[in-house]
C-alpha cells in the first residue's frame, strides 16, 4: 500500500490542499484511495462531504469521529481494499507520537510557504525528520502560493540547498484551488484550460510519490496499529 503523509508544524501551509487534491488525483486514475484526516479540524473530512456522487470515490477515515455504533479501533483502521493512503495530519504535531506512521510511509511531503517565519517553522522539523527516519529518500517539499517567476525558481534551488531536500514541486497561488475546494473536487477533476497548469503541478508531486513505492510495498496491505493512529490523532 503506498501511504503518503502531508505534514509541517505550521497551520495554513497547505496540508489539506495538498492531500485532497493527490487524493482526488489517484482515484482519478482508478486507484482505491482513502483519505485519512489526522487533524481535529476536520477540513479533509468536510471536503470530502462535499463531493458529488458523480466524482470518483475517495474512502474517508475521520480519525476524530468514529460512529457509535463501531468500535474505534475499527472506525480508524483505512479498509483493506486501500491502493494509496494519503494522510492529513495536524498542525504542531508531536513527531514522536506520529512517528510509526513516518517510518512506514513510503513518502513524506512537507507543504511550505515561502516567508521566513514559515521557512524557521519547518527547520526544526526537517532536523527531527532527519534524526528519526532511517533514510531521508523520502522527504520532499512542495512550495505552496507561489508565483510563477524566474525568482520562484531561484528560490526553489535555494531552499533545496538550505534543507537539503528535494522541493518536488509548487502550487500557484490561484484562487483554482479555492475553486476545486468549494466543490469538493481535486484540480484533476477540473474542467477548462485555466486549470492545466495546475493538474500538471499535482500530476508531477502524485508521481514522484508513485515512484518512491516499490511493488511490493504497493501490493501489501498492512493494517496500522489502532494505537498509532489514536497517538498521531493527539500529535
Amino acid at each position: 500500500m503506498q501511504r503518503i503523509v502531508v505534514i509541517n508544524p505550521k497551520g495554513g501551509c497547505g496540508k489539506t490542499t495538498l492531500s485532497t487534491n493527490l487524493a482526488s488525483y489517484f482515484s482519478h486514475w482508478g486507484k482505491v484511495t482513502t483519505l485519512m484526516d489526522l487533524d481535529p479540524q476536520g477540513s479533509s473530512v468536510f471536503w470530502a462531504h462535499k463531493r458529488p456522487d458523480t466524482a470518483p470515490y475517495i474512502q474517508l477515515v475521520d480519525a476524530h469521529h468514529a460512529p457509535q455504533n463501531v468500535t474505534r479501533s475499527w472506525a480508524i483502521q483505512p479498509p483493506r481494499n486501500t491502493q494509496v493512503l494519503v494522510l492529513d495530519t495536524p498542525a504542531r504535531p508531536d513527531l514522536n507520537n506520529l512517528s510509526p506512521l513516518l517510518r512506514e510511509a513510503t513518502a513524506i511531503l512537507l507543504p511550505v510557504l515561502t516567508a521566513e517565519f514559515d521557512l524557521h517553522a519547518i527547520a526544526t522539523t526537517v532536523q527531527q525528520l532527519r534524526r528519526m527516519l532511517p533514510s531521508k529518500q523520502t522527504i520532499a517539499m512542495v512550495l505552496n502560493r507561489v508565483p510563477r517567476t524566474v525568482t520562484t525558481a531561484r528560490q526553489t534551488e535555494a531552499l533545496a540547498k538550505q534543507f537539503q531536500l528535494p522541493v518536488i514541486g509548487s502550487l500557484r497561488n490561484s484562487c483554482n484551488y479555492l475553486n476545486a475546494a468549494s466543490q469538493g473536487l481535486g484540480m484533476i477533476e477540473m474542467r477548462g484550460a485555466h486549470y492545466k497548469g495546475d493538474q500538471k503541478d499535482i500530476a508531477r508531486i502524485a508521481e514522484w510519490c508513485a515512484d518512491k513505492t516499490s511493488d511490493k510495498s504497493a501490493r501489501q496491505f498492512r493494517q496500522i496499529s489502532p494505537e498509532t493512529i489514536a497517538l498521531a490523532c493527539i500529535a
